[in-house]
């Protein structure tokens, strides 16, 4: 998929496509809840920023066919402001700080359907952890607090709070708030400090901290700490930089680029089932596997293994993408996937685990493939296309 700046036939053309999608959804009657017959979607984006449309299509198969916008897209630009959208049993979840409000959505006969928005300002959202079913809960900051919020899908009720972190450092004054995960009635909140007033060179914290909130009374029992790496993940509302393993162990990836850090490694670490502290036999410098690249996402293959989407070094964080096989127990590197260049942004959820094979979306400079990936045989084929002029694939999603 060839990146470039839209030209005017093409500001044309997603102006039609939109009028396309949306001109007759009026007469089209709306359910409640989203088509049952899709078992996957795609978040994409036609255009370059700022003259962009974003959609959501419908991917009938991971392994074979074409994915089009061409009457299955369901545009989102007027409700939805981007990719950061969180997505559980075909509905869509967004808070947009910008406009205030907070939403729940699904697509029905080619349109986004509003079920609930809420007003909405607490916070501007950037990690979310599910604690069951229907409870979402979402961090964030605001007015130099990080806070959460607690969200019952169901009627989209919420209950808001201020995290309580570890204090400013001298110099820094806002946190950046990085993967989180829930694990037995707590839950682990990454974060690493920052400043809200940007220079050509940014101050660095050389330390990262993880929060310790038992659940549901949101306050911090404990703080982990290390200063080897910055920034533990984030936004996770873009694409997935933790996990659990089948043993309940937690695994989570630095990126300390996003934060303007370019000294610091890009590191796996360990919290072990049962434990509330880093696992001191564990750490994983993965960037020194990957010629100083950085890890801006991570899937769990299952068995022990990991897929890290893997930047090249630098100071641009929408560089050029490649996919690494890990071995994530005995934090080894195990090989750099023979996939085109992705040559898409950082924040992209790019991967599908399922029947024990990833499935994953490369934006290429020509055509672009969900690829099949099968760790057991270590074969690796194209499957489905995207086709009709896309420009960004941002979102896969399994939304049954």
């Amino acid at each position: 998929m060839k990146i470039m700046n839209i030209l005017p036939f093409k500001v044309l053309a997603i102006s039609a496509l939109a009028l396309a999608l949306n001109g007759c959804s009026d007469e089209l009657s709306e359910s409640s809840e989203p088509v049952k017959d899709v078992k996957y979607s795609a978040v994409v984006c036609v255009g370059s920023w700022p003259n962009t449309a974003y959609y959501i299509a419908d991917v009938p198969s991971l392994k074979e066919g074409q994915i089009s916008l061409k009457g299955s897209g369901a545009e989102m630009t007027g409700k939805v402001y981007a990719q950061d959208v969180i997505q559980k049993d075909g509905f869509y979840y967004h808070a947009n700080f910008g406009s205030g409000r907070f939403g729940k959505y699904h697509v029905q006969n080619g349109a986004l359907i509003v079920d609930k928005e809420v007003p909405f300002t607490f916070l501007n959202w950037s990690s979310y952890v599910w604690a069951d079913d229907q409870t979402l809960v979402i961090f964030g900051t605001a007015e130099g607090e990080a806070r959460y919020a607690i969200v019952k899908v169901a009627d989209m009720t919420l209950t808001t709070g201020k995290l309580n972190l570890e204090a400013y450092p001298k110099g820094f004054d806002e946190y950046a708030i990085g993967f989180a995960e829930f694990r037995d009635s707590k839950l682990f909140i990454g974060f690493s400090f920052t400043t809200s007033t940007y220079s050509a060179n940014m101050p660095v914290y050389q330390k990262f901290g993880v929060a310790v909130v038992n659940y549901p009374g949101m306050n911090t029992e404990s703080i982990i700490s290390d200063t080897r790496t910055t920034t533990p993940g984030g936004p996770v509302v873009y694409a997935p930089a933790s996990f659990q393993d089948e043993n309940g162990d937690i695994y989570f990836i630095s990126d300390p680029v996003y934060n303007y850090d370019y000294k610091s490694p890009s590191s796996i670490y360990r919290i072990k089932k049962g434990a509330t502290q880093l696992d001191n036999t564990y750490y994983f410098d993965f960037s020194s596997k990957v010629e100083n690249g950085m890890g801006p996402a991570m899937w769990y293959l299952g068995n022990g293994k990991a897929i890290v989407r893997t930047r090249v070094k630098g100071i641009n964080i929408d560089a050029e993408h490649s996919f690494s096989v890990i071995d994530i127990r005995n934090g080894a590197f195990i090989k750099k996937l023979d996939l085109p260049a992705d040559k898409g942004e950082r924040m992209v959820k790019a991967v599908i685990v399922e029947d024990g094979k990833a499935y994953i979306a490369v934006n290429a400079a020509d055509k672009d493939y969900i690829w099949e990936y099968d760790p057991a045989t270590e074969a690796l084929k194209p499957g489905a296309e995207f086709v009709g002029g896309m420009d960004y694939i941002l979102r896969l999603e399994k939304v049954k």
